[in-house]
């Protein structure tokens, strides 16, 4: 704010009445001094409407400022979002062309087979499985195996993390390719596999894990990476031998880790 632009007021009065020369003794005043723009009252009520005048100017143009700043905050944010919606329609339109290009590849036979995989109900939990027992634990790692290639099947993996740590590598890798499977529209058909023998382990002094080696026959799979692709099958495998690291948290049984022993 520039201060000398609003001076006045009875201080600008004082200093020009002072400077006037003083009026000669028993001289008769004018009937001009009344109206003399000069004159004390009125320099002090054009001083007084000046600082109004300056108050007034400074607050319109305060107001104004504030206003434009709204404006263009309002704009910034209609732009973003403008642009958010942009982006997210691009995103959409793309994701919808690449399913359409992936279904347009599938035969008939394999849409049927597709819908099969992908209307596979979820494995039912066995009621023992969370007990602290050697049964419960063997229980644990039939129904992994079962979330295993429902996974595959369906791409739903929330029952599978959820009895999954943190530290299972194995568990995360399975997770990871089956939702990267079905993303890019491909799925696995339903296999055969049976359990077929189960040792348990007691927990070693400073350990936090049991061990439970499983003994399981699985069927010949098939996975389908879609995109066209030509399908991927595995041959069957008999007495192959699955190292579990599982623990028990006090309410169920937690995979800290799967490993395929050599026969």
């Amino acid at each position: 704010m520039v201060w000398w632009s609003c001076f006045g007021g009875e201080e600008a009065s004082a200093m020009s009445t002072s400077l006037r020369p003083p009026a000669p003794a028993g001289a008769q005043r004018s009937v001009f001094d009344r109206s003399w723009p000069g004159s004390r009252l009125e320099r002090s009520r054009a001083a007084a409407g000046l600082a109004a005048v300056c108050v007034l100017a400074l607050g319109m143009t305060a107001c104004s400022l504030k206003d434009a700043k709204a404006e263009a905050s309002v704009s910034a944010s209609a732009s973003a979002s403008a642009a958010v919606a942009r982006a997210e329609k691009g995103i959409a339109d793309a994701n919808a062309s690449a399913t359409a290009s992936r279904e347009a590849a599938l035969t008939p036979e394999l849409k049927a087979q597709r819908d099969a995989a992908l209307a596979q109900p979820a494995p039912e939990k066995p009621e023992q499985m969370n007990d602290a027992t050697r049964e419960g634990a063997t229980l644990t790692a039939w129904y992994f195996l079962e979330l295993y290639r429902y996974a595959y099947m369906t791409g739903n993996t929330t029952e599978l993390k959820a009895m999954s740590d943190d530290r299972c590598v194995f568990c995360k890798s399975v997770i990871d390719r089956a939702t990267k499977l079905h993303q890019n529209g491909g799925w696995a058909d339903k296999w055969d596999q049976e359990l077929v023998n189960a040792t348990y382990y007691e927990k070693i002094e400073g350990y936090d894990y049991n061990e439970l080696d499983v003994t399981a026959n699985q069927g010949q799979v098939v996975s389908h990476p879609g995109a066209g692709s030509d399908p991927i099958i595995s041959a069957p495998e008999e007495n192959q031998v699955l190292d579990f690291s599982i623990r028990h948290n006090g309410t169920r049984w937690m995979v800290g880790g799967v490993e395929v022993l050599n026969k």
